[in-house]
């Protein structure tokens, strides 16, 4: 009898243990990383968008590391879809020396270019219509 009293609530613990570990491993794992991973349907369902970023801007991820201390230190990867792409004036071209400190699933291949346009502290590159962006951007001529 008393071996069911102590083996209830230790199987109790160890199923809401792992419920919560399955419902939850996503933010646990951004917790774990730190990092933290927002997403957006459109540019007018951000907060707060960069300047640079296309009006049309759709299927937006934001990942951001937890460690920086200013926000233009924070590492920080923006992935998104663009049909009329990143156009802003204050951007340019230069060769690509940096690379996001914060890995996006799915994200364009930041590695096979080797110019990036750099607007501030961003550098950023597209395959197709699907474009990725980083700060800070060392070695860009940026941050």
């Amino acid at each position: 009898m008393l071996r069911s009293t102590i083996t209830t609530p230790l199987a109790l613990g160890v199923l809401a243990l792992g419920a919560l570990t399955l419902s939850g491993c996503s933010a646990l794992g951004d917790v774990a990383h730190d990092r933290v991973t927002s997403e957006a349907a459109t540019r007018a369902d951000l907060d707060a968008a960069p300047d640079w970023l296309p009006a049309d801007a759709r299927d937006i991820t934001s990942v951001a590391g937890t460690g920086g201390k200013a926000s233009d230190t924070t590492p920080t990867t923006l992935v998104f879809t663009s049909t009329d792409g990143v156009t802003d004036d204050a951007c340019s071209t230069a060769p690509r020396q940096s690379a996001p400190t914060m890995d996006v699933e799915d994200a364009p291949d930041v590695y096979g270019a080797t110019e990036v346009l750099r607007c501030g502290p961003w550098s950023m590159t597209s395959t197709g219509d699907r474009w990725i962006a980083w700060t800070p951007n060392p070695g860009d001529g940026g941050s």
